[in-house]
């Protein structure tokens, strides 16, 4: 009914979500923590709301803008449902439900949900940018889908050809770094400077990035990082930072500006800058130790949703550095990191788990960081593998391809001694004992500790015996 001259209405408010979308997609990404913000007055409300704005379906979509900006995403999804089923509506306004459903599943860090109302979005009207967009954005991310970096390409060349002003940056970055088409650095850079001297804040960091790379050229990335961060990109201080810190720049005191630039920068909203500094204040790089800034840094950070910033937390109770909550300890910020997708969180979860004799779970972990080709979770995945007392859990074939795997990234004692108790547990005991001399050799003065433990599984292996923990 009527919806056309609506929609066009609604959809200046929709490029100014499409806009935040860069940011809060690269936000679920890094999270990838499912977490419903259920707000007890927002639940008591949605009943009253949803029959007063029922006669109305568009209004109620345009509430749900004002809502989502606010950040009352539970609300604002309330608005939207009978919007979204609503027969009276045109195609393309309830294309424009689906999306504004989906950015708001996107901004809580549900990505599957997002996932399926982008698609239903596209299903009601191919032609939506916005949707389109944010389609490119879950294929380009590997969120909630498999990576895709040629099926992403096409998507931001769709959404570009409509209008949307964010896709040309991810062309652009295609063909920088060869991401869905063939690699053109000439081709990329063009577009990225064209896109910065229009103002666009990430394509000047990223440009800038493009520079630093070359090597040589780093006061030429730090005059476009500067600039970056007059148009509105924190993160590019942070950049700036990590260039004074290894030593692309120089100054009197080079950690004296770069945790200047951190500061300032977490200042703006850089909850990566947060993570830095909290680190920094840990471990008193350049600042005096203090566990309740780290603390605070880190909880700020969490808030934005930087897994990292829940690792840290995690370790600080740990570490028992700070009073530990009751409801809150280290394993509570562990998982939720692992949930989230965070590979040191998967670790020290399933570190703890093990701690707790809970095997089974620290296993399925210590996977979780394999599939992403950890090099410590490749390690710890074979080595419960190949070592298991219970004959029923172990799998000698499957040890040594994660044992290989770990070796390969980085030949080290630890890894070493792990392919080779995949080696006896296979029955390939020559190997083993070839192998286990190797980890012995590569021991480093600091590891000698270990070197009892590395001889007695030699012992074992000449023996024709597999080792077991």
């Amino acid at each position: 009914m009527g919806g056309d001259s609506t929609d066009k209405k609604g959809a200046v408010k929709d490029w100014r979500l499409a806009s935040k979308l860069v940011f809060a997609l690269g936000d679920m990404i890094r999270t990838m923590l499912c977490r419903t913000f259920i707000l007890s007055l927002a639940v008591a409300l949605s009943g009253v709301a949803v029959s007063a704005m029922a006669a109305d379906p568009l209004a109620s979509i345009e509430k749900s803008v004002v809502l989502i900006e606010k950040g009352e995403h539970s609300l604002a999804r309330s608005y939207l449902a009978p919007a979204l089923v609503d027969p009276r509506i045109s195609s393309v306004a309830r294309s424009r439900a689906y999306y504004l459903r989906g950015f708001s599943f996107a901004s809580v860090g549900m990505p599957v949900s997002a996932l399926r109302d982008f698609n239903r979005a596209l299903e009601f009207n191919p032609a939506n940018p916005a949707a389109l967009f944010a389609l490119a954005r879950l294929h380009w991310d590997g969120a909630a889908v498999e990576q895709n970096d040629t099926l992403a390409l096409s998507l931001f060349a769709q959404a570009h050809e409509l209008g949307h002003v964010g896709a040309d940056l991810f062309i652009a970055l295609g063909h920088l770094y060869g991401r869905g088409v063939a690699q053109n650095t000439a081709l990329g850079r063009a577009r990225l400077t064209a896109l910065a001297e229009g103002g666009n804040a990430l394509a000047m960091s990223h440009f800038a990035s493009s520079l630093r790379a070359d090597g040589g050229r780093h006061d030429e990335a730090a005059d476009w990082y500067r600039k970056a961060s007059a148009a509105g990109d924190p993160n590019a201080l942070v950049a700036l930072a990590f260039m004074y810190l290894g030593g692309e720049l120089t100054a009197s005191n080079r950690l004296d500006e770069a945790n200047a630039l951190l500061q300032q920068a977490a200042a703006a909203g850089s909850d990566v800058a947060m993570v830095r500094l909290a680190h920094h204040y840990l471990s008193g790089m350049g600042v005096p130790k203090d566990y309740r800034k780290s603390q605070e840094l880190f909880a700020a950070a969490s808030a934005l949703g930087n897994t990292d910033a829940d690792v840290g937390l995690g370790y600080l109770y740990q570490a028992e550095l700070v009073a530990v909550p009751l409801d809150r300890s280290a394993g509570f910020w562990y998982q939720r990191a692992a949930h989230a997708g965070n590979v040191e969180g998967q670790l020290r979860w399933a570190r703890m788990l093990l701690g707790q004799n809970r095997t089974l779970q620290a296993r399925s972990w210590f996977a979780a960081a394999a599939r992403q080709n950890n090099a410590a979770g490749h390690n710890n995945l074979a080595w419960l593998l190949a070592t298991f007392r219970d004959a029923g859990l172990r799998d000698g074939a499957r040890a040594l391809v994660h044992a290989q795997l770990a070796v390969e990234a980085q030949p080290s004692s630890t890894h070493l001694d792990t392919l080779a108790a995949a080696y006896a547990e296979t029955g390939q005991f020559d190997r083993a004992v070839e192998t286990q001399r190797e980890a012995i050799a590569a021991l480093l003065a600091a590891d000698m500790g270990e070197q009892v433990g590395l001889e007695r599984r030699l012992q074992a292996y000449q023996r024709a015996q597999p080792w077991r923990e």
